[in-house]
């Protein structure tokens, strides 16, 4: 089994002079074995046909497994790719052996570049045998810095092999991005400014604000609504970011300690369902007493940071 450590290489000083790998088409990676003596070819079930399809970039992602989020000062790069047995026998696919990435033309150091596993179109574990001529479709993603100049990378299976390695230029093949974090396919930023009823992902979960209300305490609600796109439940509570809000002179007011829930959520016990969403309401108490202008949330473990404009 290919271990997980062997799966990304940075290839900072044998760089290719060409990029000639194409989306759509395969190509045989991996390692064939000699006959001592005659040295004729030897299945050792340590070959496959890789063919990509697509790639894109994110900062989450969601299997069945987990919820998958690029930590601070990351993205998250998301290959489509077919597996196909090329041998006569059988071989063995697995989470930590479907194919390794080999980065070209870049100065990141040991920790840029990171895997961060693999999934079946399904989102269950890609661990399966396949016969001679079988394929399967996979998602391979892997957590890159969040600015990179570029994407160029070599596909390999068990050993890094540079004569027989297909190397990519992918850099324009990158799907558009959704996430609001995203200044281009490659350039993604930590702070994204709003305005009040606009939708926005927030590392794992969507959220939009709805409203900013003066209560009758004398404070200020505002209100927000939470949705879970992922596969796997969303867990969500005040403590997982911090809550501000500005008046009109910058004045900031830090959030009572609470995320309260509307009644008809009272028992979601801190989880949102995949596919669901909940309401509920930050509360606000500026002194001097002033309306608030605008509203930031910042994730405590990502530092990504969303504004919303509140007039």
């Amino acid at each position: 089994m290919l271990a997980l450590t062997a799966l990304l290489s940075l290839g900072m000083t044998q760089t290719p002079t060409a990029y000639k790998a194409k989306l759509g088409v395969p190509y045989s990676v991996g390692v064939v074995g000699r006959v001592p003596g005659d040295k004729k070819p030897m299945e050792l079930g340590e070959s496959r046909l890789i063919t990509l399809h697509s790639v894109r970039t994110a900062v989450r992602f969601g299997t069945k497994r987990e919820s998958i989020v690029a930590p601070e000062g990351k993205k998250l790069v998301i290959f489509e790719a077919t597996i196909k047995n090329p041998e006569k026998g059988t071989i063995s696919v697995s989470d930590a052996g479907c194919f390794g990435l080999r980065v070209y033309d870049t100065k990141f150091k040991p920790g840029d570049v990171a895997y961060r596993g693999s999934c079946a179109k399904d989102r269950l574990l890609p661990n399966r045998k396949l016969a001679s001529g079988e394929s399967f479709d996979i998602f391979s993603v892997y957590e890159f810095p969040a600015e990179t100049p570029h994407l160029r990378v070599g596909v390999y299976y068990h050993t890094y092999l540079p004569k027989s390695t297909p190397r990519f230029d992918l850099s324009k093949d990158i799907e558009e991005p959704t996430s609001v974090f995203a200044k281009s396919n490659m350039v993604y930023t930590a702070t994204f400014t709003t305005s009040l009823g606009k939708s926005f992902d927030f590392d794992a979960l969507n959220f939009k604000v709805l409203s900013a209300n003066r209560i009758a305490d004398g404070g200020y609600a505002v209100r927000v609504e939470i949705s879970n796109p992922m596969v796997l439940p969303g867990v969500w509570g005040w403590q997982y970011a911090r809550a501000t809000v500005h008046d009109t002179e910058q004045r900031e007011t830090a959030f009572y300690p609470a995320f309260s829930i509307d009644p008809a959520y009272a028992d979601w016990n801190f989880e949102i369902a995949a596919g669901k969403a909940i309401t509920g309401e930050y509360r606000f108490y500026p002194s001097p007493e002033t309306k608030p202008a605008t509203f930031t949330l910042k994730m405590n473990s990502t530092k990504r940071t969303v504004t919303v404009k509140l007039e």
